[in-house]
């Protein structure tokens, strides 16, 4: 709670910090780029264009760092909306509309929500959006959706994204213009303490805050309100002010007449004329509860963007970024590690007959049938369409029991095949994939309704 009585404004120029964050979205963008193409991924993509493209953006990136303090709020703008159409350029290339490309307009539209207005953010959606919807329209494949159902869910997200992003963004604004609001009505925590820490006088707002009068402090160590854990660095903190040095911006729980705790940011200096450290007090805490709310809204958007939006199972991005860790914890152990690739029986010709909302309320309940009937070790993936990936490590033969147990559970009466693969040690997530893909058609081509099991 040492912290200065100056006034202390930081100022920085027009769109700086705007500019280092879609720099470093540029610099990120290239990044995820250059990641996809070094870990496996599907066929049928220009290599070399996607690597030009990201090294145009990383080297656009680094300028941005670089030079973000001349670059005017309006070039960052452009900056954000030429990071979309090389991302729209990038899937067009990568040759499918499914892989992690889309995260891309996540930050993008993270930013523009944070740092701008509702309609400048809108804006910035809408051209996200018509990039997104040109690249689906001319890439070869959407990997098992049409390009509308992926551009719907695209854009509910990204609105989902934006709403939710300006609505912590606006707390943040009302406290921030609350705080201020204190400061020049002189409503912040004004208080004065001698060399040993001892209170000598404090205004108003520490009644109005945390319900001390100025006559039940006076002659108290102020550090005895400070919790435990913040003594060490407020202790520093006042070393250094009797050094001559300033306490800026320090920040410590201390507690309340009530017993709560208060988050205070404090400034103080010491008057070596009068013996006497001002310090200035203003209660955070109502910024730092936002802040832990934007937190849990970054961490749910990755959480989203690693989710099947229809049955809620892990998606295939969450199937690439767990195999690398399965196979990796297999070799170690020595312990096996089997993949198995399930697809409903002639679910074209039900969805054809039934109608797509009933197609979809199947694939739910399928979803949610084979998973209860798991192990909770093993992990169900949705892989497109009516296709999903079981991982089942740990076991051989007990492999093809658990599938078996699973196209049992195969709600409304509807059948599965299914194709089972163990790995070798050796192969690639791709070629293990892709065994087990073998067997699926094996079992479809014999008849349907049942597993295969295929070798190495």
């Amino acid at each position: 709670m040492w912290a200065t009585a100056k006034t202390q404004v930081s100022l920085r120029g027009s769109g700086q910090s705007e500019a280092r964050a879609a720099g470093a979205l540029l610099v990120g963008g290239a990044e995820l780029v250059a990641l996809s193409l070094a870990l496996p991924h599907p066929g049928g993509a220009n290599a070399a264009e996607m690597i030009v493209t990201a090294t145009a953006m990383a080297l656009a990136g680094v300028l941005c760092l670089a030079f973000y303090a001349r670059i005017p709020l309006p070039a960052t703008h452009l900056i954000l909306a030429a990071t979309a159409a090389a991302t729209g350029l990038v899937t067009f290339q990568s040759g499918v509309a499914a892989g992690v490309y889309g995260t891309i307009f996540v930050w993008s539209m993270l930013i523009s929500a944070y740092y701008f207005s509702r309609r400048v953010a809108a804006a910035h959606l809408v051209w996200i959006l018509i990039v997104y919807g040109l690249a689906l329209a001319i890439v070869p494949s959407t990997a098992g959706y049409s390009p509308l159902t992926r551009w719907l869910f695209t854009a509910i997200s990204l609105t989902v994204v934006m709403a939710l992003t300006n609505r912590i963004v606006a707390h943040r604004a009302q406290a921030d213009q609350r705080a201020r609001r204190f400061f020049d009505l002189s409503h912040d925590m004004l208080s004065t303490m001698d060399r040993e820490g001892r209170c000598v006088e404090v205004n108003g707002a520490w009644k109005q805050l945390l319900g001390y009068g100025s006559d039940e402090l006076q002659g108290r160590m102020l550090l005895e309100l400070t919790h435990p854990d913040d003594h060490r660095r407020a202790l520093a903190a006042a070393a250094e002010l009797f050094k001559g040095a300033e306490s800026v911006g320090l920040e410590s729980r201390v507690r309340a007449k009530d017993g709560s705790w208060h988050w205070l940011r404090s400034s103080s200096a010491f008057a070596p004329e009068d013996g006497l450290v001002y310090t200035r007090s203003t209660d955070v805490t109502e910024l730092r509860r936002i802040e832990a709310e934007r937190e849990e809204l970054l961490e749910e958007v990755e959480s989203l963007a690693r989710s099947d939006a229809l049955t809620g199972l892990p998606n295939r991005r969450a199937l690439d970024e767990q195999m690398p860790r399965e196979m990796a914890r297999a070799r170690r152990s020595q312990s096996p590690l089997c993949l198995a690739i399930v697809d409903i029986d002639h679910f074209k010709l039900y969805n054809d007959s039934q109608g797509h909302l009933a197609g979809d309320v199947a694939l739910r309940e399928c979803a949610v049938a084979w998973d209860s009937v798991l192990r909770g070790e093993d992990t169900i993936v949705r892989f497109g369409g009516e296709e999903f990936v079981v991982v089942i490590p740990d076991c051989i033969e007990q492999a093809a029991e658990i599938v078996e147990r699973l196209r049992e559970a195969t709600p409304q009466g509807q059948t599965c095949s299914a194709g089972l693969a163990c790995w070798d040690f050796t192969e690639t997530i791709d070629e293990l994939i892709g065994r087990a893909d073998a067997a699926l058609y094996e079992a479809k081509a014999g008849g349907r309704d049942r597993l295969v099991h295929t070798s190495s």
